[in-house]
């Protein structure tokens, strides 16, 4: 079966290293393992140069208004079975793929979360499959440095604010893009801020905890335990969950025990400066279901698109 896959990530020929773009090259990987034929393109200036035709498959990976993915890949293979692979809720179809759907083409959606939160429009979609996209950035190294802070990173999410004001308060390094820093310091937060997060380098290399949180409308409403998680059992980092996380906990199937579920900012400063001696245990057996997982997920992508 020939397969095209089409990563939302804007940029430049050189293979990106993007957390959307290493989910679509793992997808690629694993069907090419299987015997597919798998082409992935993504948004960079020339994307448009060589239109391919004679898709069975064309899988848009995450979303983005403004990439430079021709409609015309579409158009070129107009029997092609289409599909959409999101795991964030508030993001809705690739334009490419909307152009599709209003000329009368139909898509199934992959993503870890319901179809009752999401942004996409139902009326389109023939089926929507749940399955944990975020365990695919699972792939632990050996850290080899000293470890010490907490850490909390990414971008600035109104749905956050309550956790916000109630953690960052002094003890958690804040990793963030500059634009973002006045957005914190709106509500009060004002750091210690750094940079974001290198993952073509250091990564979390440097911090012994970080701080989970989530949005609160997935305090109710499943989304998976989120990237950050995986990503802390790649670096041997203890995640430490707010409390109003525990639904999502206990859908995870992870043993989460209570003392690693904190509910207030003192919490953090403890448990980062004196770690029970037992947090290395649960990291190597969330460390052996996650790889489970992400080789089931795999699986289950693959069976869903073939």
């Amino acid at each position: 079966m020939k397969f095209l896959i089409i990563d939302s990530h804007k940029g430049s020929l050189k293979e990106p290293q993007n957390l959307h773009w290493l989910n679509a090259k793992q997808i690629k990987d694993f069907l090419i393992e299987l015997g597919h034929e798998v082409d992935l393109v993504w948004s960079y200036p020339t994307v448009n140069e060589e239109i391919k035709s004679g898709y069975d498959r064309i899988i848009f990976n995450h979303a983005s208004h403004y990439s430079y993915v021709d409609y015309a890949w579409l158009q070129a293979s107009p029997d092609a079975k289409l599909f959409h692979i999101t795991n964030e809720y508030n993001l809705g179809e690739p334009r490419a793929l909307w152009m599709a759907l209003k000329n009368g083409r139909r898509y199934e959606v992959i993503a870890n979360h319901s179809p009752d939160i999401s942004k996409i429009v139902q009326k389109y979609v023939d089926s929507w499959h749940f399955t944990n996209l975020n365990a695919l950035i699972f792939n632990p190294i050996l850290p080899n440095k000293q470890k010490k802070d907490c850490v909390y990173y990414g971008s600035f999410r109104k749905d956050r604010e309550t956790s916000f004001r109630k953690y960052l308060k002094g003890n958690v390094v804040i990793s963030t893009h500059q634009k973002n820093r006045d957005k914190f310091q709106s509500i009060g937060v004002n750091g210690p801020f750094i940079d974001r997060i290198n993952w073509s380098k250091d990564g979390l290399m440097d911090y012994k905890t970080s701080l989970y949180i989530e949005d609160e409308i997935t305090h109710e409403n499943y989304n998976c335990l989120a990237n950050r998680f995986y990503e802390c059992l790649n670096y041997n980092v203890l995640p430490l969950f707010d409390a109003s996380c525990k639904n999502t906990i206990s859908l995870s199937g992870y043993d989460v025990p209570d003392y690693f579920i904190i509910d207030n900012e003192s919490s953090v400063k403890e448990l980062t400066e004196n770690t029970p001696v037992s947090y290395q245990c649960y990291l190597q057996r969330w460390k052996e279901k996650a790889a489970r997982e992400k080789r089931n997920i795999l699986t289950n992508i693959s069976s869903i698109v073939s």
